[in-house]
């Protein structure tokens, strides 16, 4: 017999928005934002804009006091090595949107380093940290926009970083498939991978859209814009699909997979840590190095 499921319908969607250049009135920053107003023209959709250019990032050295089988079991999000404010305050709300919208120019054959320090202090949602935030942003929208000052600079091996960072996370990565309103041609069924190789002033901040572009007919500005309403709408739909699939789900009494990377673990977790509380509550099993060194002999 059919099941008849009673929804509660979300009225919104949280998109963020975060420019991850050093310029905060450059073409990342403007691309980044044109993307998100085309995402509320979908009326169902607060967005919200920030500038890693306006945080001070220190770069992660690898001491792993924020890994599972150190950090405290109920700790906030934060930074064990250094007052780092600004993970502390866009960690939070990276994982509350709905949707995740990141643009990046293309430095010296990769991301920013701004922004790269920015992709390694997200590694708590991914699966290796072992803490609470661990497939925190599973079944979410990502959006992606990279650029550089040629056709081919670059941006789109910065689009495949950043789609497999999402891949990494759990989430769905948006494309920029082609509107009614924003046919074809456009620059890339991707997402935003875009130039500014026409623009009157190739780092000016207009150097993007149809007005800054100095060839006639206006070619890549015209490409480049279609191209981000594509993407911003699309990535509002795949925040609403993905939102309302999870809650049908889950009232539908189906079973989510577990997040827990590790049912053993060999390092020894530090009294109330996250993997520490596992083990209390008998999810993980501690194996000694005792033990690992038996069994490798063959040894009961």
């Amino acid at each position: 017999m059919k099941k008849e499921i009673a929804l509660g319908l979300p009225e919104k969607v949280r998109i963020l928005g975060i420019s991850g250049s050093p310029r905060k009135d450059g073409n990342t920053a403007g691309m980044v934002k044109f993307c998100l107003e085309a995402a509320e023209t979908m009326g169902y959709v607060e967005t919200e804009y920030l500038s890693l250019a306006d945080y001070e990032f220190k770069p992660c050295t690898g001491c792993m006091r924020c890994f599972g089988f150190m950090a405290p079991a109920d700790d906030e999000y934060k930074c064990y090595d250094h007052e780092d404010d600004g993970i502390k305050f866009l960690a939070p709300k990276v994982a509350a949107c709905d949707g995740l919208l990141l643009g990046l120019p293309i430095y010296s054959g990769g991301p920013p380093g701004l922004f790269r320090i920015f992709m390694e202090k997200l590694h708590h949602f991914g699966p290796m940290s072992f803490t609470k935030y661990s497939g925190g942003l599973r079944y979410r929208a990502m959006g992606i926009i990279t650029q550089g000052g040629q056709l081919y600079g670059g941006q789109e091996t910065n689009f495949m970083l950043l789609s497999a960072l999402g891949s990494i996370l759990g989430m769905y990565i948006a494309n920029a498939w082609p509107t009614s309103d924003a046919p074809m041609p456009s620059s890339t069924f991707f997402g935003g991978v875009l130039t500014t190789i026409d623009g009157s002033v190739v780092y000016g901040k207009n150097a993007w859209r149809k007005e800054g572009t100095r060839t006639v007919p206006p070619v890549s500005g015209s490409r480049n814009e279609r191209s981000l309403k594509n993407l911003g709408r699309h990535l509002a739909e795949s925040a609403m699909v993905m939102k309302l699939g999870r809650e049908t789900f889950n009232k539908a009494a189906f079973k989510e997979t577990e997040v827990i990377p590790f049912t053993k673990y060999s390092v020894k977790p530090k009294p109330g840590s996250y993997v520490d509380k596992l083990i209390k509550e008998g999810k993980v099993t501690f194996v000694s190095q005792e033990e690992l060194k038996a069994k490798a002999k063959g040894k009961p």
